[in-house]
């Protein structure tokens, strides 16, 4: 696992806890490279749905889920096209872990 996707998986897993936020771990150049990049628009999602998280429990649990998965294929050290598989929008396609 190279050091981007170790520091991307660690932020991400804050932000799913609740101790940090999507948009400073985007914003955040210990992130930036291809990694990030893959899984960005993914991210985007996640980011601009917070509203409907809190309004459907359900919706809340797929990206939730989704991201957890995304944090894994980091840990993983998967491959770009793999990571950009992940696109918290429910089951219609996505990566398989």
């Amino acid at each position: 696992m190279t050091k981007t996707n170790e520091a991307l998986a660690a932020e991400l897993q804050c932000v799913l806890d609740g101790m940090a936020k999507l948009q400073d771990v985007l914003d955040n150049p210990v992130n930036q490279g291809d990694e990030l990049q893959s899984c960005f628009h993914g991210l985007q999602h996640f980011l601009a749905d917070e509203d409907i998280r809190a309004k459907d429990g359900a919706y809340r649990q797929m990206q939730e889920a989704e991201m957890r998965k995304l944090i894994r294929l980091l840990r993983s050290g998967a491959d770009c096209s793999l990571l950009s598989t992940v696109h918290f929008l429910g089951t219609s396609g996505g990566a398989k872990v």
